[in-house]
């Protein structure tokens, strides 16, 4: 057979085994391929782990071999998943309660804030109220330079229906003299229209007690918390009390701001 002599060609690199069968193939005359063979007689650094080795015999009964530099896909195993520490997790429960603990807190702390601060507003609105007619001047912008020096009780009465009817221009002691109320300081008049005097008069019946009110004329009669009745013809629109709600007082009061609020 030609190409089996001594000094025929043979791959150098192929281990033992592989050469006994190339050359019984090539005694048989056949073809031989085999792919991915391995022999545990192989010795290491061959080359033959980084590549599956492919032998073929040819027609003329040589053998050559050849590198199948595909390697075989391996599939990567998933890392088992790791298991919770306990103590772990009861320290993330925990801190998890004490969060939405300290959150409550704080809600209900803002609560209370609130309430204090609404209760203050209402405690500095009631001494504003209280103390409308100390200040001289009412939060409406009345006009009180009309009163003169007029009891403290009725400047607060006063300043009180003035802010509720239009604020009018008022009168008080300037001016006046004979025997009313007004020289002594606790009277006031209203300049107003029909209307304004209307509901001013019957605002200030209807609270005569919490502002210290004696009576009440208007359109030439007088009321003193029992009904109007008629009074004599004085001669003229002024002195008749066409033009003005006329309001006396007691000597002494103890109204000091808003008290009548909501029954005008």
């Amino acid at each position: 057979m030609a190409g089996a002599g001594p000094g025929a060609h043979r791959s150098p690199s192929l281990p033992l085994s592989f050469r006994r069968v190339a050359a019984v193939a090539a005694a048989t005359g056949g073809a031989l391929s085999l792919v991915g063979v391995t022999s545990s007689a192989t010795p290491p650094g061959d080359g033959l782990a980084d590549a599956a080795t492919v032998l073929r015999i040819s027609d003329d009964g040589e053998a050559e071999e050849e590198a199948d530099t595909a390697r075989p896909s391996i599939e990567p195993v998933a890392p088992e998943p790791e298991i919770a520490d306990a103590d772990d997790l009861v320290r993330s429960v925990l801190r998890a309660e004490e969060t939405a603990r300290a959150a409550a807190e704080e809600e209900r702390e803002a609560a209370r804030e609130k309430a204090a601060e609404e209760r203050k507003k209402a405690r500095e609105k009631a001494e504003q109220d209280r103390s409308v007619g100390a200040r001289g001047s009412p939060d409406c912008g009345l006009n009180t330079s009309g009163l003169g020096a007029v009891r403290s009780h009725v400047r607060a009465a006063g300043e009180f229906l003035g802010c509720q009817f239009g604020k009018p221009k008022m009168h008080g002691v300037a001016g006046r003299g004979g025997p009313s109320d007004h020289p002594g300081g606790r009277a006031i008049d209203f300049m107003v229209n029909r209307a304004t005097g209307d509901a001013l008069a019957e605002c200030a019946l209807r609270n005569k007690d919490e502002l210290g009110i004696i009576y009440v004329i208007w359109r030439q009669r007088i009321n003193y918390g029992s009904g109007w009745k008629l009074m004599e013809d004085r001669g003229g629109v002024t002195a008749n009390h066409f033009d003005h709600v006329h309001i006396s007082f007691g000597s002494s009061g103890s109204f000091g701001g808003n008290a009548a609020a909501g029954r005008c």
